[in-house]
């Protein structure tokens, strides 16, 4: 009896190793090795300009101010995920977001703005991220009081600081513990 608890503890601990997980502040939090993290612009799928526009500018920026004075070195790697080498990059620890299933409903006096955002954290020698933190949002709002720029603007803000503190906070850098 012992030998299969044993076993099946075995199965259990080996299938969660390489897995994804969803943190939140309350759970340890992801220790990276020090040296920089490399940022890939987010994805963007069928999401309009002026939400997509500076939100990565912003995510960017709220992890440059809050992880900076923590020694936290970020560094874009502006052609994305197509034009970078494969090899290059697996060897080094990178973050990469996107934003997905936006939805905008219109109607006569109210608008309702939906949409996901993600982002991922991997290692070296990993294809898998050792990190994921998903972000579904909302914006609702009555059209006397607000226009659909505004509002979108307004999205993308909450998105990119949300993400970018949710994700400083899940994370840690070897040496500053």
């Amino acid at each position: 009896m012992a030998r299969v608890l044993i076993f099946c503890l075995s199965l259990l601990l080996c299938s969660c190793a390489g897995s994804s997980r969803s943190l939140t502040t309350a759970e340890s939090p992801v220790v990276l090795p020090s040296g920089p993290l490399y940022i890939v612009p987010f994805e963007t799928v069928m999401v309009p300009d002026e939400v997509s526009a500076g939100l990565f500018d912003l995510f960017v920026d709220r992890l440059n101010d809050r992880g900076g004075p923590q020694g936290m070195e970020f560094i874009i790697l502006k052609p994305g995920l197509a034009r970078i080498d494969a090899e290059w990059l697996a060897t080094r620890t990178y973050l990469t977001g996107d934003i997905f299933a936006y939805i905008e409903e219109v109607g006569s006096s109210m608008t309702d703005i939906k949409a996901r955002s993600r982002v991922r954290l991997y290692r070296p020698g990993s294809s898998a991220a050792v990190l994921q933190l998903t972000f579904p949002t909302e914006v609702f709002y009555q059209n006397d009081y607000s226009s659909l720029a505004i509002e979108r603007r307004k999205l993308a803000e909450k998105i990119a600081l949300t993400l970018a503190d949710r994700f400083l906070a899940a994370i840690t850098v070897a040496g500053n513990d």
